[in-house]
């Protein structure tokens, strides 16, 4: 019998070098055709300059997070050699090192004038820097503009608390995606405030969220504000609604409002730009009276209707607005960069079991499921409520990961009782964070077992009984 040759193993896609994606930026640009995005554009030899040295730089062996993302930045923002308010300025403002530090690349600078939007040219689009990003020319912007520009443009905009980013209060920053956004955070953040040793990571598996019920919104907005509320308390939140004239966080981890109530038409919003934009920071305009962070998203992946949401959040507890919004982006988030600590539990204090209370109070954040390598067993514990002691053995075990601040970290380890100790335990991810185990007790052995709520299951159907 004849048989075809097995096919060939797929050929591994090289991604594009620095100098390949400022050369399709360009492309870009010239197939927009939308000059009144930028107020200096720089010249594409001098931008290929900075991308080839991004490119050196990663031949030999840097690692670049950002290597080859094409960045615009905001006419009140700094960057070298390029025309700004007073003069030419010799160096970069911290932010814009940073990011070129880690392999951005700046194609030009944008104002803060009224321009048309991105998918419908009839209509009001904010600034250039978001119309850019909205166009696929630059991968990220910078931004004085706040939240209603990106939502013009159905694309994502984070603003941290203040303080965090070095001397640029109210920069936003704006991406097609809240991952590149978070990525670009990380690497800028580092200002004149510290996080407090007590922030709050998570908000647990129940968040509580306030929704205004009195904002006077459009249609589509209306419907686009109803559709995150069902998709957040499908998601297991709780979520109430609050008075738009009485904004605050009490009783709230954080709150949800619409980014803009309509998407008014260009020639309206250049006719009357005050009264214009007046309307559309209604929903948003008590944010910038407050100590928050904000993160504004579409209201669904590839939905370019400007009718997002924005999840505000306390001053700091930043990584609690990112991960909301991730249940209207379908994203993985990694950790902001505040300090913590991880540490990994096995019994009682999973989720959906009896002590994870005691994690979620301390505002401890959610980190994803994790396995040991093989070198570890449980006990059963005669303790209430019941839960196994980890020691050392000859087994793989699944638990989970959780992140605490400084201080939640020594209150936690405080409350701990023999015998119970924080130590290390090594995973197949090659790390080794600490852990809730025992280095020695006695009790039932629970080798039959991988994971703590398998043997619930198995107690749960089966009765207490000699678990083998």
């Amino acid at each position: 019998m004849n048989t075809l040759p097995p096919d060939p193993d797929p050929v591994p896609v090289t991604p594009p070098t620095a100098s390949h994606r400022v050369i399709a930026a360009f492309e870009r640009i010239s197939e927009a055709g939308r000059p009144e995005i930028w107020t200096t554009l720089r010249a594409v030899e001098d931008v290929l300059v900075d991308a080839k040295a991004v490119d050196e730089r990663v031949k030999a062996g840097e690692t670049l997070p950002l290597a080859g993302t094409v960045l615009a930045v905001p006419d009140l923002i700094d960057v070298a050699g390029q025309p700004s308010g007073h003069g030419v300025p010799e160096t970069s403002a911290a932010v814009v090192a940073r990011l070129t530090a880690a392999g951005s690349i700046v194609l030009g600078k944008t104002g803060a004038a009224m321009v048309s939007g991105a998918w419908d040219r009839t209509k009001a689009g904010g600034n250039g820097a978001a119309v850019a990003v909205a166009l696929g020319i630059v991968d990220l912007a910078l931004s004085t503009g706040g939240a209603v520009p990106a939502a013009l443009n159905a694309v994502a905009a984070v603003k941290p608390t203040r303080g965090l980013l070095p001397a640029a209060d109210g920069i936003s920053v704006y991406s097609n995606g809240l991952v590149a956004a978070h990525r670009a955070l990380t690497l800028m953040t580092g200002g004149e405030r510290s996080w407090p040793a007590d922030v709050r990571l998570g908000a647990g598996e129940h968040p509580r969220l306030g929704y205004p019920a009195d904002l006077p919104l459009g249609e589509a907005a209306g419907l686009a504000l109803e559709t995150v509320v069902a998709r957040l308390t499908a998601a297991g939140a709780v979520l109430t609604p609050v008075s738009a004239r009485e904004p605050g966080f009490d009783g709230f981890d954080a709150l949800v409002v619409p980014t803009v109530p309509e998407h008014p038409g260009i020639a309206e919003a250049l006719a009357d730009p005050a009264g214009v934009g007046h309307r559309l920071a209604a929903c948003t305009a008590f944010a910038n009276l407050l100590d928050v962070a904000s993160v504004s998203v579409p209201v669904l992946p590839g939905d370019r209707r400007p009718f997002g949401v924005t999840f505000l959040t306390r001053a700091f507890e930043d990584q609690i607005a990112l991960d909301l919004a991730t249940v209207c982006t379908d994203e993985p988030m990694t950790p902001y960069p505040e300090p913590g600590e991880d540490i990994v539990v096995f019994g009682a204090h999973l989720r959906g079991q009896p002590l994870n209370a005691e994690l979620t109070a301390l505002g401890a954040r959610f980190g994803g499921p994790v396995r040991t390598i093989e070198g570890y067993r449980m006990v059963l514990l005669p303790t209430e409520p019941p839960q196994p002691g980890v020691l050392a053995g000859g087994a793989v075990l699944d638990g989970e990961r959780w992140r605490l601040s400084p201080a939640a970290f020594e209150r936690f380890a405080a409350a701990l009782k023999e015998p119970f100790v924080l130590d290390r335990v090594e995973l197949d991810d090659g790390t080794a964070p600490l852990a809730v185990r025992c280095l020695a007790a006695d009790g039932p052995r629970l080798d039959r077992y991988e994971s703590w709520r398998g043997y619930v299951r198995f107690a749960s159907t089966a009765g207490l009984r000699a678990p083998g």
